[in-house]
């Protein structure tokens, strides 16, 4: 049978991919409580809510990494093939900080579903801190792949590139004022059961 260690890069990186959401949801979320998933949406104080949404977020990626996992098992025979262990770690670590990068721009700027530390007078500090997790770790596991001669590299390169100049923009974005998340449930676009877990009251 013959072997091709590229086959390895998809499941890698899904799991890496996960792991990353992990690593926010159980040290920033629960562990560390610095924020949780939606605590640019409503009170902090109001945990049901927060509780169901980091609950949902945990689950999309519990998903993800059993899809890498199950794609991981029907391609273990690339295992053997030459290079795949460092297919593996490079993936992983691409997928790892393509976590940090996507959750940067996207949930903290652009949504502003949350900061890194919410509350804190230097927020986008953290949160700059974070992407640049994301971004050393995307190019530490691209330099791991092209040193070992693997496809992709510059596609991988000219993407880091393309993030690092969105990025700024995305920083600089002010604060949203409209709720996009509230607005679904206050909507009835959410199923029954979640508008009931997710309504909130205002303080008396």
């Amino acid at each position: 049978m013959q072997t091709d260690p590229g086959r390895l890069t998809l499941p890698a990186l899904l799991i890496g991919f996960a792991l990353g959401g992990f690593l926010d949801g159980i040290l920033l979320h629960q562990i560390l409580q610095w924020h949780h998933l939606l605590s640019g949406v409503t009170d902090p104080a109001d945990l049901r809510f927060h509780m169901f949404w980091d609950g949902i977020f945990h689950a999309a990626y519990y998903l993800l990494g059993f899809a890498g996992l199950w794609l991981l098992l029907a391609r273990r025979g690339q295992a053997a093939a030459a290079g795949a262990g460092r297919a593996l770690v490079s993936a992983c670590l691409i997928g790892f900080g393509a976590w940090h990068i996507l959750d940067a721009v996207l949930n903290h700027w652009i949504l502003g579903l949350h900061r890194i530390r919410d509350g804190s007078p230097n927020a986008l500090a953290w949160d700059l801190l974070f992407f640049g997790l994301g971004v050393v770790t995307v190019a530490l596991g691209a330099w791991l792949r092209r040193r070992e001669g693997g496809p992709g590299g510059r596609a991988i390169a000219a993407g880091l590139a393309f993030c690092v100049l969105a990025g700024a923009p995305a920083a600089a974005l002010p604060p949203r004022e409209v709720d996009p998340v509230m607005q679904l449930s206050a909507g009835g676009l959410l199923p029954a059961f979640c508008a009931a877990w997710t309504r909130t009251e205002a303080p008396r």
